[in-house]
């Protein structure tokens, strides 16, 4: 009968041993929103950098979720439910067309050009518990391709000229989401080495 109370005791600490799960530590990934200082084309890049990289590190297994929140607010309020946090910490994007062809007659005529894209970003790793900087890298993508980039059409009395710059951004989102792929890579290749 006095063994009776040490042998349960045993199975309950077996018991909730198993309850923890060191396995699965790093899983569990937040994505801060960039700060409020970058305006325009920069925090635009990061926010598309941001939902791709998501997108990136849930293909990768991870449980990647949005924040809401910058690093900043997050550290106000001491509450953490990852155990990794990151951040777009800046961004950059710089594009052009650097030569193109006209192909066309009287009426009508297409402008074929090379259409670069390039995007950098520093990506910022936490690490969830403590929101200390663990890992820090800069990552650049660059992206060309063959595009149409405006229409002409007219006449003898009327000539209109259209631009169609979606085939820049469709450059910038892909040098976007290659930024995010990579970034996608260093936090996964990050977490095995930790």
């Amino acid at each position: 009968m006095k063994r009776l109370p040490i042998l349960l005791l045993l199975v309950l600490a077996a018991t909730s041993s198993f309850a923890l799960d060191t396995v699965t530590r790093g899983k569990r990934i937040g994505v801060l929103l960039t700060r409020e200082r970058y305006e325009g084309a920069e925090s635009a890049m990061s926010a598309s950098i941001a939902r791709y990289l998501r997108e990136e590190l849930g293909k990768s297994g991870f449980d990647a979720f949005d924040t809401k929140v910058t690093y900043d607010e997050l550290s106000r309020n001491a509450t953490t439910a990852a155990d990794y946090y990151v951040e777009i910490a800046a961004s950059d994007s710089t594009g052009g067309v650097p030569g193109g062809i006209g192909i066309g007659n009287s009426t009508v005529g297409v402008d074929i050009s090379v259409v670069i894209a390039h995007v950098a970003a520093e990506v910022r790793l936490y690490d969830g518990r403590s929101l200390e900087l663990v890992h820090r890298f800069e990552l650049d993508k660059s992206r060309k391709g063959i595009a149409p980039t405006s229409i002409s059409i007219g006449g003898s009395n009327l000539f209109a000229w259209i631009a169609i710059p979606i085939t820049e951004v469709v450059q910038f989102r892909r040098a976007a989401h290659a930024v995010a792929r990579e970034a996608a890579i260093q936090v996964a290749e990050y977490r095995q080495a930790d």
